[in-house]
C-alpha cells in the first residue's frame, strides 16, 4: 500500500464517522423544531442540491492548486455546518447548516482523485476498495455511536461530530502529504467537456450514473419496503444494514484485489451488475426473513464489486490534469441520482411494495447495456500512462 494512502484512509474514516453519527439523529432533530416529513425531505434535498452545484468547482480547483488545500476547505465547511447544528435553536439553522455542508461537499471526488494520484493502475481498484471499506466501517460504527450519544440529548451527537470534524482538519493539515503540485492553468470547461464526451470516459460516467440511480432508488425506500412487507421496525432495519456493511467491508478488503488481478476491473464490474440485477429482480419473490437476508448479501456483494472496479476504470480513463474535475462531476451525478431516484421508487412502493425492485433492476440493466462492451473488451492502456509507454 502506498504510504500516502494510510493517512488518507484514517482521515476518511474520521470524516465519514462524523457524518454518519448524524444520519439517524437528523430527522428527529428536525421534528424537534416542528418539521413535517416533506420538510425533512427538503433538508436532505438542500444538501444534495448544494453538493451537486459545488462539487465540480472544487474538483476543478483541486486540478489547479492541488488536492490538499481543497480537502481542507471542504472540511472547514463541514466543521462550520456541524457547529451550527450543535448550537442551532430553530429549523432554519438546520437548513443553513446542511447548505454549508453541501457547498463544501467536494470531499469525495477530490479524495478519489487523491487516491488516483498516489496509486498505480494495477493497485487502483484495491485502493478504491480500501476507501469503500473505510467508509463502510464508518457507516457501521457511526449510527450505533449516535444511538448511545443521543441519550445525553440531541446536542451530544453534534458536539462529537464537531470534534471529529476538527480532528479531520488537523490530520489533513499536519499529516496528509500533497499528492499533486499546483499548475499554471486549470483545465478549461471545453477540455473537460471534450473528455466527458469521449467514447470510453463518457460511457463509463453514464454507466456509473445508471448504477447510482439503481442503488439510491432501492436504499432510500428499503426501510419502508421492509416495514410494509415484513413488519420491520428501526432495530430490525438497522440489523439488515449492519449485515450489508459487513459483507461490503469483507469483499472490499479481502477479495476485490484478487478478483481484479485475475479477471480485470471490467469483468468484476459486470459480475457486480449481474448480482445487482439478480438481487433487485428477486425482490418480488422475497417472502421470508431468511430470503431477505440472502437477498441483502447478494445486493451488498454487487455494490462492493462495482464501486472499486468502476472507480478505477473512470480514474484511469480521465486525463491526469482533469482527474479532480471529472471525478467530482461523477460525484455530482451521484447527488443528482439521490435527488431523482426516491421520487420514482416511492411512487412504485405506494402502488405495490413487491414491485419496488423493478426500478433498480431496470437501471442496473441499463448500466450493463451501456458498459458491457467496454467491460468485456481488452483493457485499453490508461490515458495517463499512454505517453509514458510511448
Amino acid at each position: 500500500m502506498p504510504r500516502a494512502l494510510v493517512p488518507l484512509l484514517a482521515i476518511t474514516f474520521v470524516d465519514v464517522l462524523g457524518f454518519t453519527i448524524l444520519i439517524p439523529i437528523l430527522p428527529f432533530y428536525a421534528e424537534h423544531f416542528g418539521a413535517s416529513p416533506p420538510v425533512i425531505g427538503a433538508i436532505y434535498a438542500t444538501f444534495a442540491l448544494c453538493s451537486l452545484a459545488a462539487s465540480p468547482y472544487w474538483g476543478r480547483l483541486s486540478d489547479r492548486i492541488g488536492r490538499k488545500g481543497v480537502l481542507i476547505a471542504a472540511q472547514v465547511a463541514c466543521l462550520l455546518g456541524f457547529s451550527l447544528l450543535a448550537v442551532g435553536t430553530a429549523l432554519w439553522t438546520v437548513f443553513v447548516a446542511r447548505a454549508i455542508e453541501g457547498l463544501g461537499g467536494g470531499g469525495l471526488g477530490v479524495t478519489q482523485a487523491y487516491v488516483t494520484d498516489v496509486t498505480t493502475p494495477a493497485y487502483r481498484a484495491r485502493a478504491f476498495g480500501l476507501v469503500g471499506a473505510t467508509i463502510g466501517l464508518a457507516f457501521l460504527i457511526g449510527p450505533a455511536l449516535a444511538g448511545q450519544l443521543v441519550r445525553f440529548g440531541y446536542q451530544a451527537p453534534f458536539v462529537v461530530a464537531v470534534a471529529l470534524a476538527a480532528l479531520t482538519l488537523v490530520l489533513t493539515v499536519f499529516v496528509l502529504p500533497e499528492s499533486k503540485g499546483a499548475v499554471k492553468t486549470a483545465p478549461t470547461l471545453r477540455e473537460v467537456g471534450a473528455s466527458l464526451r469521449s467514447p470510453v470516459l463518457g460511457r463509463l460516467i453514464l454507466t456509473q450514473f445508471a448504477f447510482a440511480i439503481a442503488f439510491t432508488s432501492w436504499v432510500t425506500v428499503f426501510a419502508l419496503y421492509a416495514e410494509r412487507v415484513f413488519g420491520f421496525g428501526p432495530t430490525q432495519t438497522a440489523n439488515v444494514f449492519i449485515l450489508s456493511s459487513v459483507v461490503a467491508i469483507a469483499v472490499q478488503v479481502g477479495l476485490i484485489g484478487k478478483l481484479v488481478d485475475r479477471y480485470g476491473e471490467g469483468r468484476v464490474a459486470v459480475a457486480g451488475l449481474v448480482c445487482a440485477i439478480a438481487a433487485y429482480g428477486g425482490v418480488g419473490f422475497v417472502t421470508t426473513t431468511p430470503l431477505l437476508f440472502a437477498f441483502v448479501m447478494v445486493w451488498s456483494l454487487s455494490g462492493a464489486l462495482i464501486r472499486p472496479a468502476l472507480g478505477a476504470l473512470i480514474s484511469d480513463a480521465a486525463p491526469a490534469d482533469q482527474r479532480g474535475t471529472i471525478l467530482s462531476v461523477n460525484d455530482s451525478l451521484n447527488n443528482l441520482a439521490f435527488l431523482m431516484a426516491p421520487f420514482i421508487s416511492t411512487t412504485v412502493l405506494q402502488f405495490n411494495p413487491h414491485l419496488t425492485g423493478v426500478v433498480p433492476a431496470t437501471f442496473a440493466l441499463v448500466a450493463v447495456a451501456l458498459g458491457y462492451r467496454l467491460f468485456t473488451g481488452p483493457r485499453p492502456l490508461p490515458v495517463n500512462e499512454t505517453a509514458e509507454a510511448a
